[in-house]
């Protein structure tokens, strides 16, 4: 009885290209500024407002909620028996993980149009 989509190889393998994208942007980021940091808020708003950079900010968002989504439904699926708290849970995360993404989206557009 199990679901296509909901376990096997498909979510293994976004988990596992997801958090390769997470990690070589954390690397990325952290020797970009090392050798040259922003200083203040307009240097940020610059930065975060190059086509290149934005795009890389909006795939790093969009890998880190999708590989938390994943990660936290197999930790429910395999741990919560009850069906009703479940599906609670499983709402309420995925409600959560949407108004995040959509926060986080909002606040890359509103930066990139100033």
């Amino acid at each position: 009885m199990s679901s296509p989509g909901l376990q096997g190889l498909r979510p293994w393998m976004i988990q596992r290209v997801s958090a390769v994208y997470i990690g070589f942007y954390i690397v990325y980021l952290v020797v970009l500024f090392a050798i040259d940091s922003p200083l203040n808020a307009n240097d940020w708003a610059h930065w975060v407002a190059t086509p290149y950079n934005s795009i890389a900010i909006a795939l790093f968002l969009i890998a880190v909620l999708w590989h938390a989504w994943i990660g936290v439904r197999d930790i429910v699926l395999d741990y919560v028996p009850n069906v009703v708290a479940r599906l609670l849970v499983l709402t309420l995360t995925g409600g959560v993980i949407i108004g995040s993404g959509l926060w986080g989206m909002k606040a890359l557009f509103m930066l990139t149009t100033q």
